[in-house]
């Protein structure tokens, strides 16, 4: 009876150190895997200007394809986004004001823009660059909506 007691404490002590080591060994893995992320996040942000800047000329691709614009009117469209960009961007940088008079800015720098852009279209191509923000808007609402569905549908749901 002795003998049976000892080996399976012997047993219950083996397999308690075992699972400390292997609860160490993972706690370590995810601090390991938490300073990667922060560091990928790091890197992420400070390549942010150079990711916009390659966003910024796909954009201004594929509205050109879509457009048919020719080459002058694809380097005034890029500089026109050149500008809005760095308009938001200086609003951004300015966060600490009121969120009315910051939504008010960003709504003007909004309409500069379009006007600019209104004005190195042709007619037909600002009609469908117009239609193409439309149709997009709508998406972006249409996915909202379907999201707040969703989100209603499980707030009462039990697991």
């Amino acid at each position: 009876m002795k003998k049976q007691l000892f080996s399976l404490a012997l047993l219950l002590s083996l397999g308690t150190s075992f699972s400390a080591n292997s609860f160490a060994t993972t706690t370590a893995a995810i601090g390991q895997e938490q300073r990667q992320d922060r560091d990928h996040d790091k890197d992420h942000r400070q390549g942010k200007g150079e990711r916009s800047a390659h966003h910024q000329q796909r954009r201004t691709d594929a509205m050109a394809k879509e457009l048919g614009l020719s080459s002058k009117q694809k380097s005034k469209v890029e500089k026109i986004f050149q500008e809005q960009q760095q308009q938001m961007q200086a609003l951004r940088s300015r966060s600490g004001n009121d969120r009315s008079q910051l939504r008010a800015e960003a709504k003007r720098i909004h309409e500069s823009t379009d006007k600019k852009l209104k004005d190195a279209l042709s007619k037909k191509q600002y009609a469908q660059f117009e239609a193409k923000r439309q149709e997009r808007q709508r998406q972006m609402a249409d996915r909202q909506n379907n999201q707040r569905g969703n989100d209603r549908r499980d707030f009462g749901r039990r697991s």
